[in-house]
């Protein structure tokens, strides 16, 4: 994992992230500088043409060093450092993380595998539950229910640096902003805001659920949720997927 530092900005970056995002930040950077591309070579000491190529191609593969050169004059920098999270072969096991859910109300089996004391606290499980919601749709459509039942001992700051670390920050933040339109907690989509600083370093959508066909890319474009869309997503489940659960588990609460 890696940090990218715009101004006093840490962007957390893991292998869940490409090139293309690091890419992003330093488009963003020479355009708050309004430095031109041209400027950015010369001082990059790369040709024109080839950074005019990077920050405007989608299929580009820059070596290290490459980027390193023109990360410092827009006024970033890569930094190797510790991180809180665990490596990822440390990481819980997909049925652990639903168990783990599943205590904190979302409507998962599994919560009679696990003791209630070895559950960690609500920020760690719903961090760990991001990746796993962009592999399955059934966690994805349980999270908004675990994070309304648990919004009132969450702390925010620290559940959106641990998605961030994860590499999920723009998939909290929609989540947050769902759950928020689900249950009418305005209080949630406020939460969400300090995470749309990364739309800002994206320029197009991406999938939020791995496509296998281009009839679920298709499908995608049709069904993807207004909320998923703000968020720079596109994925093959409707709004009404995600209400369909949440008035259930309202109607029957633990």
């Amino acid at each position: 994992m890696y940090r990218c530092s715009i101004g006093a900005t840490l962007v957390f970056m893991n292998a869940a992230n490409t090139v293309g995002d690091v890419l992003c930040a330093l488009e963003a950077a020479r355009a708050s500088l309004r430095m031109s591309k041209a400027e950015l070579a010369r001082r990059g000491h790369l040709p024109p043409e080839t950074v005019r190529r990077l920050l405007t191609s989608k299929d580009v593969n820059p070596h290290f060093t490459m980027l390193t050169d023109l990360l410092r004059p827009a006024g970033l920098g890569l930094f190797v450092g510790k991180l809180e999270e665990p490596p990822e072969e440390a990481r819980p096991r997909a049925d652990l993380v639903q168990a783990w859910l599943a205590h904190l109300g979302a409507p998962l089996y599994g919560s009679t595998s696990v003791k209630a004391d070895d559950v960690p606290g609500p920020e760690r499980v719903i961090a760990e539950a991001l990746p796993l919601a962009r592999q399955d749709a059934t966690v994805a459509r349980a999270l908004p229910v675990a994070l309304q039942r648990t919004r009132t001992r969450l702390d925010f700051p620290l559940l959106r640096r641990l998605a961030k670390e994860r590499g999920q920050g723009r998939a909290l933040g929609f989540f947050l902003d769902l759950t928020s339109e689900l249950s009418g907690d305005k209080d949630l989509a406020r939460q969400a805001r300090p995470l749309a600083t990364e739309l800002r370093l994206r320029k197009r959508a991406s999938q939020f659920f791995p496509v296998r066909s281009p009839t679920e890319r298709r499908l995608a474009e049709l069904k993807t949720p207004p909320v998923a869309r703000r968020w720079g997503f596109r994925m093959n489940m409707s709004a009404e997927s995600f209400s369909s659960m949440f008035r259930k588990s309202r109607a029957v609460r633990p």
